[in-house]
């Protein structure tokens, strides 16, 4: 069993705990998944499923729980490390069968065969990417998101926005992901506001859960483009949550995307999806902007402070990332890339 301290601590691992025990399934638990999982600590789990015997693991968390467990399996079946398997196809065949439990409704892990770890050596995170990292089963209960916090409500919700957008616009955008990304709009856009506000709304909570499964399996028939890129190496460096960087940067990066003509037509289309009344896709845009805002995304991401010496490298690091920009509409350059940095981020000129 895999999950994190803020989940263990919350009750929602004790019961499943319990009757695996009852019933002498339990091989062990690992509750030390940090908020960004770093390559080492998912090593110490891989060794932790070897020790153990385990024949199967169970992730319940958020989608670092779910990204480590995806990956901890792979390492304990073929060997060598985590780091091995960074990068597109390199994992060799199916890990430990697996069951991915979501308690929050962002991530979409649970329906992807992607898993994003931190590098601290490179100040960066890497993807592992392999159909063989696709969960064995996945179990979305939105009752696990119930308790969740205002702001990880937030955040992980706007990324499920992010995700099923991008995998609206992207270049390699499937007819499949599409209608899977439009579907999840329609359960996104109107409930997101109202589950941050009001956390014991069932029906909020219910159509957050969906959309955010629904968003996860738009982009993996698709991709995430140059916001998940741009979101990568300033997430590697500075302590901010990954949601709050692609709902701040998502308006600024499709002010950029629409340079594009397919993709003024897709955000016309995605808005009536989410019931907004946006009469072009800079209307949009403005509308996710005043939409982070309220639920307090500006608020968290200008929290910290990030240095103007790290924005080159930033740059470099976000642009080079093929997986994600190839896809995007139009090509970001570095220099437009620092220009979103500088827009979005709260930057320090004299830091070094």
């Amino acid at each position: 069993m895999v999950t994190d301290h803020g989940v263990s601590q919350a009750g929602l691992v004790a019961p499943l705990v319990g009757e695996l025990s009852r019933l002498e399934l339990l091989a062990g638990t690992f509750d030390a998944v940090p908020a960004e999982p770093e390559l080492h600590v998912v090593d110490r789990l891989a060794e932790l499923l070897r020790e153990s015997k385990a024949d199967c693991v169970i992730g319940i968390g958020g989608g670092s729980v779910m990204d480590a467990t995806k990956v901890a399996s792979i390492v304990a079946v073929h060997g060598g490390n985590a780091r091995d398997y960074c990068g597109i196809g390199k994992v060799p065949g199916r890990g430990l069968p697996s069951v991915l439990i979501p308690t929050t409704a962002g991530t979409g892990s649970e329906a992807t065969f992607v898993a994003i770890l931190t590098e601290p050596a490179q100040g960066n995170k890497v993807g592992v990417v392999s159909p063989h990292l696709l969960a064995d089963i996945a179990i979305v209960d939105p009752a696990l998101t119930d308790n969740l916090p205002k702001a990880i409500t937030a955040a992980t919700g706007f990324d499920a926005i992010v995700h099923a957008m991008e995998a609206m616009i992207a270049k390699v955008a499937t007819p499949v992901a599409r209608g899977l990304a439009l579907q999840a709009a329609s359960y996104l856009g109107p409930n997101l506001e109202t589950a941050v506000l009001n956390g014991q709304d069932s029906q909020a909570r219910d159509a957050m859960a969906i959309g955010s499964h629904l968003a996860g399996l738009a982009f993996a028939n698709s991709s995430c483009c140059a916001v998940h890129a741009l979101a990568l190496p300033l997430g590697g460096r500075y302590p901010i949550p990954h949601g709050v960087i692609t709902g701040c940067f998502v308006a600024e990066v499709m002010r950029y995307n629409l340079a594009a003509d397919s993709c003024r037509t897709d955000l016309i289309e995605f808005a009536k999806a989410l019931g907004l009344d946006s009469k072009d896709g800079f209307e949009l845009c403005g509308s996710l902007d005043s939409l982070a805002n309220r639920i307090g995304l500006f608020s968290q991401i200008r929290n910290v402070v990030v240095k103007a010496s790290d924005l080159p490298q930033m740059a470099q690091a976000a642009c080079s990332n093929q997986r994600l920009m190839g896809p995007n509409p139009v090509p970001l350059t570095e220099n437009q890339s620092i220009a979103i940095y500088r827009k979005v981020l709260r930057i320090d000129e004299c830091a070094t």
